[in-house]
């Protein structure tokens, strides 16, 4: 028998030591923001498995090419997890070891291309006796095909700890599986009861149980590889094409979809490097495959599970993700997102702590962390973080990318209303309520109407509103068939909803990796901002109707033709009054939450003075407001982590609004 004690790293093309050092010199040159850390340790992971993978293959061939191989002690292994402590030895079979497999069931067309792997200090200090016991329990009624590695476990049982789930009462071993073929199989996993299982990887203490076939493809396209592009916005007509990684954050989608409002903003330090495509050449199994009927180019990490699903394509599963019963193709799970119960996904990236089903079609999607869809159908579509869609909705064609906003049942946002090919999209601001019913006619635009609710039953044609906290509900009478817009009626009418969803965000934030950009405030400057612009232009609006003598019981109506910002709808007197209201007090009283600030700090009136000086010279106006652009995204804002920049704005604001609180007069 020719048997080769190995280190991985020193079997492939590049060294342990060089695999190491390329590693941290990514981490170091590519990484310049410590929170993302977590994430390139992700990608780190994967690409070590890829490479020892490769590694353990080039041994193979090497031990079978010289039949006169010597045993050979090197540094342990440090790749396979169950053998992290010991050194790994890889030997051929030899004739005992085929009268034993043999007595056990199996068979091999080329018992010359099976070997086995288990962990020792040396080749002497394990026994053939310890080897051909675990042979005899671990290895049974189970074909090979092809070079294929099996793993033993030769460590001594311990008792079984009491656990509430059964599989961990199954014992490492390789039982009654039809074909195994080209594959790899640790030592300590649990593969048993499968038809096929080819091109696979499977690591110690994974479980592949009852499946059918496991297979690997490479299509005209290419090879598996851990990057995908996702077309969003417009189904026809060009799209908008994402490129992501299994770790990509909603910095990068907004990067690459061009949603900077700022040129050379900051948020260039959150971006994770996506160029390098690494390819996957075959299935890696370190979780849970159970269950399944057809599975083509997985890839599961550690505590990830596909369950009782009849097909899993192309597949990449992070730590703590699942899939079950499920129709599956083209995805990336990050951390704890999961597909389940008889739902329908392709060509989607869901983040950290997203979910799709039950009963849910979703295609072309980026699924943003903490995010929810349920009973529903996603096309084509960027929802951002905390966004909910628990029933039966439809969403087409939507850049919804900072999210946080509910979709009430039967809502129908994505109609094809000119009977075109649907080339059209709707963008959506934070925080946007879609009501029951209601229909949603492209191109539409909300992203600068932050917090706005679409009541129940309205018929939204295409337009553009730029009305923050706004009602857009059914009209009367007046409108001639439009729909009547509040402006600022959240604020004024529901402020319970602001402090609650704030609370929401905050306790519902489950996503600790992408926490340090996805915990920004509902009231900050860029909603500030906005809200000043729209109290403006309602300001210049009312003076404009009184100085045509009328009064707030007119029943004058203002369209489009008079504040472009309302859209397609129409606003009252009585609408205009809401909204000055309703914005102004929101800004004074986030200009004086400053001004408390100070005084909480103890503050002398000479340094709040110099201050407030400071400030209303310090800040220029929003040049973005009115352009046509994303609005500043949370985390692209001066003040985002940067409470003395939030500070300076909330001063700047009050010399706007209440210059006379430091004694000085409105020109100064």
């Amino acid at each position: 028998q020719n048997s080769y004690i190995f280190n991985l790293h020193n079997c492939s093309a590049r060294t342990a030591l060089q695999v190491k050092e390329e590693l941290q010199r990514t981490m170091s040159s590519e990484l310049s923001h410590p929170h993302l850390i977590p994430f390139q340790n992700s990608k780190n992971d994967r690409i070590e498995i890829i490479q020892n993978l490769s590694a353990l293959l080039s041994a193979t061939k090497s031990l079978s090419s010289d039949p006169a191989a010597q045993k050979t002690t090197c540094e342990c292994a440090t790749i396979l997890p169950s053998l992290r402590d010991s050194k790994a030895i890889i030997r051929t079979v030899s004739l005992q070891d085929i009268e034993i497999l043999e007595s056990n069931g199996c068979s091999s067309d080329d018992w010359s291309s099976v070997y086995f792997l288990y962990g020792g200090d040396s080749g002497s200090s394990i026994s053939a006796a310890s080897v051909g016991k675990a042979i005899r329990a671990q290895v049974k009624r189970s074909t090979f095909s092809g070079r294929v590695v099996l793993g033993l476990d030769l460590r001594q049982s311990t008792t079984q700890k009491e656990e509430s789930n059964p599989r961990s009462l199954l014992k490492p071993g390789i039982h009654s599986n039809t074909m195994i073929s080209n594959s790899v199989i640790e030592p300590g996993a649990k593969v048993f009861n499968n038809a096929i299982i080819s091109e696979t990887f499977i690591g110690s203490n994974a479980t592949v149980l009852n499946c059918g076939s496991i297979t690997y493809e490479s299509s005209s396209e290419g090879f598996f590889s851990d990057t995908m592009t996702i077309g969003v916005g417009p189904e026809a007509g060009g799209g908008r094409p994402v490129k992501v990684i299994p770790e990509s954050t909603l910095v990068d989608v907004c990067s690459s979809l061009n949603m900077s409002a700022s040129a050379g903003s900051s948020n260039s330090i959150f971006k994770m490097p996506i160029e390098c495509t690494n390819t996957i050449d075959s299935n890696v199994i370190c979780g849970n495959m159970l269950h399944t009927n057809c599975a083509i180019n997985v890839y599961l990490a550690q505590d990830s599970t596909i369950q009782s699903s009849s097909s899993v394509q192309n597949a990449i599963l992070l730590p703590h993700s699942s899939i079950q019963n499920s129709i599956v193709d083209s995805v990336f799970l990050q951390w704890k997102s999961a597909i389940v119960n008889n739902s329908n996904v392709s060509s989607t990236l869901l983040m950290e702590c997203s979910e799709i089903g039950p009963n849910s079609v979703v295609a072309s999607t980026v699924l943003g962390p903490d995010s929810h869809v349920s009973c529903g159908e996603v096309h084509c579509s960027v929802i951002g973080p905390n966004t909910n869609s628990h029933h039966q909705s439809l969403l087409i064609s939507v850049l919804w990318p900072t999210g946080r906003g509910n979709v009430g049942y039967g809502s129908n946002i994505g109609s094809n209303h000119t009977g075109r090919i649907p080339d059209q999209e709707c963008t959506v601001g934070e925080g946007v309520f879609w009501g029951l019913g209601s229909v949603i006619k492209f191109p539409v635009d909300l992203s600068k109407s932050f917090y706005s609710v679409v009541a129940a039953g309205v018929q939204l044609p295409p337009q553009s509103v730029s009305m923050p906290f706004s009602l857009i509900m059914t009209g009367g009478n007046v409108g001639n068939g439009m729909n009547e817009i509040v402006p600022g009626w959240l604020l004024q009418s529901s402020p319970y909803t602001i402090l609650r969803s704030e609370e929401k965000f905050k306790s519902r934030r489950k996503a600790k990796c992408h926490d340090f950009y996805c915990g920004w405030k509902i009231i900050r400057p860029t909603i500030v901002d906005a809200c000043m612009h729209a109290r403006n232009l309602l300001v210049s609006c009312k003076q404009s109707g009184v100085s045509a003598g009328e009064t707030s019981d007119s029943k004058r109506i203002f369209t489009e033709n008079d504040i472009i910002q309302i859209g397609k709808n129409y606003m009252t007197i009585r609408g205009i009054d809401v909204g000055i209201k309703a914005y102004t007090d929101l800004i004074q009283r986030y200009a004086l939450d400053g001004l408390l600030e100070l005084l909480h700090n103890s503050a002398g009136i000479d340094k709040i003075e110099d201050l407030y000086k400071k400030a209303a010279v310090s800040f220029e106006p929003d040049a973005n407001t009115a352009a046509i652009s994303w609005p500043l995204l949370p985390w692209e804002e001066a003040s985002h982590d940067n409470n003395a920049r939030l500070f300076l704005h909330k001063l700047y604001i009050m010399s706007k609004e209440l210059p006379s609180i430091a004694g000085n007069d409105a020109d100064e």
